[in-house]
């Protein structure tokens, strides 16, 4: 099995996430081409995990602010996607359980060296929480969860992956800038001082290649190191699945 990487371009939060769940339902029919999608969102746009509730979200706040919200088809917590570039992996009939584990390591590697490639000290954190829906998390950037990337100990990358009748759709945000924050200013708190301390926690922990690099790098270049190690990583990625016998071919 190979893996096709497509470039493509900004586009409606309910287009994005529909083009992944296509790409889900197309590798569970069968299909022998993995696919490795980047994109971007046409305006800030707050997604929620599979199980998260949308009364969660200050809706009337984010209607003032013309901030979209849709459910993604995989779990996880809340995202602000905005300053980031997306990266969407659809991986057709996985047969053995460990090619989850295998999909989020290769991930968190090709992403990694994708990063470093652009002047990002990036880590890869193989411990963690899995990327399962859990009750306590609110937001997506508050928390590592395993074989997700960090630099300089603040997460850079948030992910979430789903498996459907056999193949794995995993997808993520890559940090460009700092407007995924906001996202403070959108969620049903108990009171002011509980959003202070979100903001403080979210500021804390996360971080962005603009921050790491300290220069704003264009768009090609991050889409071109990332396409290049995505290439690399995931041929090591299809020789060890067929090793395993984890790919039915």
């Amino acid at each position: 099995m190979k893996f096709e990487i497509l470039q493509e371009p900004a586009g409606s939060g309910a287009y994005q996430m529909q083009r992944d769940w296509e790409l889900l339902e197309s590798a569970a029919k069968g299909g022998k081409v993995g696919v490795v999608r980047f994109y971007k969102w046409d305006k800030p746009t707050i997604s929620l995990g599979y199980h998260q509730k949308e009364s969660m979200l200050l809706l009337d706040e984010m209607e003032a602010d013309a901030v979209p919200w849709v459910r993604r088809p995989t779990g996880g917590a809340a995202v602000l996607h905005s300053e980031e570039l997306t990266y969407a992996v659809a991986c057709p009939k996985a047969e053995r359980q460990q090619t989850a584990s295998l999909v989020l390591e290769y991930v968190g590697r090709a992403i990694t060296e994708g990063l470093r490639a652009i002047g990002v000290d990036a880590q890869l954190e193989p411990r963690g929480e899995p990327l399962s829906a859990l009750p306590n998390r609110t937001m997506c950037f508050v928390r590592t969860s395993r074989w997700e990337v960090t630099a300089n100990g603040r997460k850079i990358v948030g992910s979430a992956q789903r498996k459907y009748e056999g193949a794995i759709l995993q997808h993520g945000s890559i940090l460009i800038g700092s407007d995924h924050l906001r996202i403070a200013e959108y969620l049903r708190l108990k009171s002011e001082h509980d959003r202070t301390i979100l903001r403080e926690k979210l500021n804390a922990r996360s971080t962005s290649v603009e921050q790491e690099t300290g220069q704003v790098i264009p768009d090609a270049e991050i889409r071109e190191q990332m396409e290049r190690s995505f290439r690399a990583v995931f041929g090591e990625l299809t020789e060890r699945l067929t090793a395993l016998g984890a790919l039915k071919l």
